[in-house]
């Protein structure tokens, strides 16, 4: 049973209660912690190339009044079908870029993780006391910090915190969650891919809600978690795609190993390392050995299948981070003894005028911070690509980092992240091809695909070859990328 009694009597005694001014500012300081870490490193949430061509296909929707269905920036797969799940967070980075250069897509992604981690901090405040919250929010800070990038994912943070806690609150109290959060999906949807998750997740919280039911109330309770279940993966259908966007979830997890080859989708730990993951994994695990916490069978299950995703792909280290909390708040608060804690104090709340000077002075730290850094994307091969252009070069393979640049730039890209686009085959090939674990494929792979110049990180092994082949040349090289061109057009 998760359902914390409350000690009535304890209530109405005349025990002396402390005053607790902290905790409703915990959740604004830990948004402005967010949002100041964030904004001083604005260069660092645009170190992924990504954000360029989630920019360019955010400008052709918004100049086509459409979205896309076929590819339409590579050459390698040009008019083959393709949708984008994000389209409504491309479009959404593309009119903050428009309005304040790079600056926008940086602040919009600072912006929505702040808001996430306010949200996530006041909802764990309605469970747990101060100390375990600031923990819970602090690591959770930490965890994503790496994964917190201009790109649409970072956009539905804010919804993740919301639909977890609704799922929560719900089986927790044996119910359905209320329809009124059905828009949540559909926005999550329109936004970014992972909205398949969200859809994932009502399975075993409606299990647990029929588990911890009462066996009267379990086929009222199972009909209304299947309501909710059905019109949720309605709700999720409303997109200009309709289904199509699950259905490229489906194909992406039919990849198997050949996702662990790309960089977003490898292994999030390294534990040879200290990291911010593996020292949060180890304080839990200290913590709960050294407490004796437990969970409830079907929550432990849920937060082992989360955790196991996250050592698997780096991807899901923000759903660890935003809601493997929601999965303990509530045996945690227990097996603190919270609810009588939480009698004994006496909330405190800001003053508006307080309040208002706390946002004030942030926004004035931020117009400072903002006015003295940089902030242009870093590891962009300027240079090289403007070598390219001279050349007048039509098919040009690249490193699969700087597909998103060339995108910008109007160059049709061998490949790009857009794995989903490429396939299994198609992908495998090519890192095998660019690492010399086939060389011979490599060469292949420069004439069936009429390749006439490549654009590669000097660190890539098949540069080295193409020094020693004699059709090709180097034509530029610097600090990030390396241009060779075929001697004789083909």
């Amino acid at each position: 049973m998760l359902s914390i009694p409350v000690d009535r009597e304890a209530m109405r005694s005349g025990a002396p209660t402390r005053s607790d001014h902290l905790r409703p500012w915990l959740p604004l300081l830990c948004a402005a912690t967010v949002w100041l870490t964030l904004i001083t490193r604005i260069s660092s949430l645009l170190r992924d190339a990504d954000v360029y061509w989630h920019i360019e296909v955010g400008q052709w929707i918004v100049d086509h009044r459409a979205v896309p269905h076929v590819d339409l920036f590579s050459f390698t797969m040009r008019g083959a079908p393709w949708i984008t799940s994000a389209w409504l967070s491309e479009v959404l980075y593309f009119a903050a870029f428009k309005l304040a250069g790079w600056v926008g897509p940086a602040l919009l992604c600072a912006l929505s993780a702040s808001i996430a981690f306010f949200l996530l901090a006041s909802l764990l405040l309605k469970r747990l006391p101060n100390v375990p919250v600031v923990i819970l929010v602090c690591a959770g800070i930490a965890m994503t910090a790496f994964h917190t990038l201009a790109r649409p994912h970072v956009l539905i943070f804010p919804l993740m915190v919301l639909w977890a806690n609704a799922l929560v609150q719900a089986s927790e109290a044996r119910r359905a969650p209320s329809l009124v959060y059905l828009p949540l999906i559909t926005l999550w949807a329109n936004l970014h891919g992972s909205f398949t998750l969200g859809l994932a997740l009502i399975g075993p919280f409606a299990l647990e809600a029929l588990w911890t039911a009462d066996k009267s109330a379990r086929l009222t309770v199972a009909l209304q978690w299947l309501r909710f279940g059905v019109l949720a993966l309605g709700a999720a259908c409303i997109t200009p795609y309709g289904p199509e966007s699950i259905l490229v979830t489906f194909r992406l997890l039919s990849f198997g190993t050949t996702l662990a080859t790309l960089g977003e989708w490898k292994p999030a730990l390294d534990f040879g390392a200290l990291n911010p993951i593996v020292i949060c994994l180890i304080a839990a695990i200290g913590y709960v050995m050294y407490s004796g916490f437990k969970l409830p069978p079907i929550r432990l299950t849920i937060l082992l299948a989360v955790i196991w995703q996250t050592l698997a792909h780096v991807r899901y280290v923000d759903v660890c981070a935003l809601v493997a909390p929601f999965l303990i708040a509530g045996p945690l608060g227990q097996h603190l003894s919270w609810p009588q804690l939480q009698l004994s104090r006496k909330v405190v709340p800001p003053t508006s005028t307080a309040f208002i000077m706390v946002i004030a002075t942030l926004l004035v730290a931020s117009g400072l911070i903002l006015a003295t850094k940089d902030h242009s994307p870093p590891l962009v091969p300027r240079v090289a690509v403007e070598k390219l252009k001279e050349r007048q070069t039509n098919r040009v393979l690249n490193d699969y980092y700087f597909g998103g640049y060339l995108i910008s730039q109007g160059i049709p890209v061998f490949i790009d992240s857009r794995a989903e686009l490429y396939g299994p085959a198609f992908l495998n090939r090519y890192v095998r091809a660019i690492s010399l674990d086939d060389l011979a494929d490599f060469v292949r792979l420069l004439d069936e695909c009429k390749i006439d110049a490549t654009l590669l990180f000097p660190s890539t092994p098949a540069v080295g070859l193409l020094d020693r082949l004699p059709e090709w040349e180097r034509s530029y090289a610097d600090d990030v990328a390396i241009v060779h061109i075929r001697r004789t057009p083909r």
